[in-house]
């Protein structure tokens, strides 16, 4: 027998922590959005202040991205203050590991039957999103170490998709477990509001993880 020193000090596992806590997936019959794949545009009116994204409202950062429907920039421009506001609180998480908090932000749209999701990442003083997301009205969503997990509930129950920062963008994980390089560079042009889902936006075919709901 020897002594070999201390034993190596135990890091507590990841645990998934909430978004919007107060929201629960609602359900939806709505059909799932083919993914469409292009690129992002950066805010590119926007120049980020010292404080960084936490120094930029949501309202600000969708009002001014290109890739944001002006139908969108529309209903949120009654924000804030407004009974009849459709945009949730920001959340800051670091989604890309570079020590930086990204800001998501999501607005409900009763009107196309939908929920905007957008991940906005920021680079020196550039902003761009990383995550475009269409899903059912009431989507919710939660942190899982640096993964964000989309959760929606339909016919078919409770369905999470998985996403991660690929390095480029948050890209949906497949069932092998990596971020998916066809979802490298999803995107929306600024009109892109067709019916009965908005075309150009990229909702990446997702890894679900069904959950059996009672």
């Amino acid at each position: 027998m020897r002594d070999d020193g201390a034993a190596p000090s135990l890091s507590a596992p990841a645990s998934a922590v909430p978004l919007w806590p107060r929201y629960t997936p609602s359900a939806s019959s709505s059909p799932r959005q083919k993914p469409d794949f292009d690129r992002y545009l950066p805010v590119s009116r926007l120049r980020l202040p010292s404080g960084g994204l936490t120094a930029v409202s949501a309202q600000t950062l969708l009002l001014n991205d290109p890739n944001v429907p002006a139908l969108v920039q529309k209903e949120i421009s009654v924000c804030p203050g407004s009974g009849d506001c459709p945009l949730r609180d920001a959340v800051h998480r670091d989604l890309t590991g570079d020590g930086e908090d990204e800001q998501v932000v999501a607005v409900d749209l009763p009107r196309l039957d939908r929920t905007l999701l957008q991940v906005y990442t920021a680079s020196g003083r550039t902003v761009r999103p990383v995550l475009i997301y269409w899903g059912p009205p009431g989507l919710t969503g939660e942190t899982f170490g640096r993964d964000l997990l989309i959760s929606a509930t339909g016919e078919d129950g409770r369905v999470t998709t998985r996403f991660r920062w690929n390095g480029r963008v948050m890209a949906a994980v497949t069932p092998e477990g990596g971020a998916g390089a066809r979802a490298a560079e999803p995107g929306a042009g600024p009109e892109a509001v067709p019916e009965p889902l908005p075309s150009g936006t990229a909702t990446p075919r997702p890894f679900a993880e069904k959950r059996a709901t009672r």
